[in-house]
């Protein structure tokens, strides 16, 4: 059934439909008829597909916000009024489904009668209030402002990429800028301490467990072609000393109280020769007898 206004024949709203709402699709149907805009001018004119203004203006679904906005910018009118009106409407419905009436069938629209401006809903899914409102926000901000909005979201991505590349960055690099290459070789290493040489990649040639239950072991920096003692647990007064053919002795003693379980070292000793490197423990400097091993044992 259809009925006259202005001119203009249009279908009967549903008698279901919240008054606040027929108030608002009469004054958009109004609005319409004095722009003298057919469904497909309109339609041009707003970027919003034909089939979704006969939605709108028949009560079949809720017209969005910037549906109201773009019709009112067609029909060269202000759009205070209308939003109001608009305002009431969205209050009083509440619903929010495909469908502009509760009782009406809320079967999706085919898919070629969608407005693609605004997508619709899953009739099973219902939004918040403010989450609508943003998602209808969005919208008429692409459809007025494309370029714009492209650009705003190309910005806001890189602005979230750029710290993730380059804490990447940082992370794969680190390796590779924290290798220091020795700084010694052989007699240049002599007397040297091997925690601050690079000499990073020592291997134990040697090992022995003291009487006391001093454990000790020679130590050899292929790289470096030099090697030291280690001991630990450490005491006040004993030695460690190092010797090879071709270099002078290297030794350490401890004299004050170490922290539990900490390693005491020599200094470095030049070593082309590993195999040839003997080490020797003298428990206590008062104490007389020494146990030696060597880089075979």
């Amino acid at each position: 059934m259809v009925y006259s206004q202005g001119g203009a024949r249009w279908r009967r709203l549903p008698q279901d439909l919240p008054a606040a709402c027929s108030h608002l699709v009469t004054a958009l149907r109004g609005l319409k008829d004095r722009s003298g805009l057919n469904l497909t001018k309109l339609a041009d004119a707003t970027a919003i597909s034909k089939s979704s203004w006969e939605r709108y203006l028949n009560g079949k679904q809720f017209p969005p916000q910037h549906a109201v906005r773009a019709l009112c910018r067609a029909a060269q009118q202000t759009e205070d009024e209308l939003l109001a009106l608009w305002a009431v409407a969205d209050a009083a419905w509440s619903g929010r489904g495909h469908t502009m009436s509760p009782g009406s069938d809320r079967t999706s629209p085919p898919a070629a009668n969608i407005d693609t401006a605004v997508p619709d809903v899953p009739p099973t899914t219902q939004l918040s209030r403010p989450a609508r409102r943003a998602l209808l926000a969005a919208s008429a901000l692409i459809n007025e402002r494309p370029i714009t909005t492209a650009t705003g979201i190309f910005l806001l991505c890189a602005a979230m990429l750029t710290p993730a590349a380059v804490i990447y960055a940082s992370r794969t690099t680190t390796p590779l800028t924290a290798f220091r290459p020795p700084i010694c070789r052989q007699r240049s290493c002599q007397a040297r301490n091997p925690r601050t040489t690079a000499c990073e990649d020592p291997i134990t040639t040697a090992s022995h467990t003291a009487a006391d239950g001093t454990r000790l072991e020679i130590r050899l920096s292929p790289s470096c072609q030099a090697g030291w003692i280690r001991a630990w647990p450490t005491h006040p007064g004993f030695r460690i000393e190092i010797t090879g053919p071709d270099a002078r002795p290297q030794s350490a003693v401890e004299t004050a109280r170490p922290a539990d379980n900490e390693v005491t070292t020599t200094t470095m000793i030049a070593a082309p020769h590993p195999s040839s490197l003997r080490a020797c423990y003298y428990p206590s400097i008062g104490q007389p007898g020494r146990e030696c091993f060597g880089g075979t044992s």
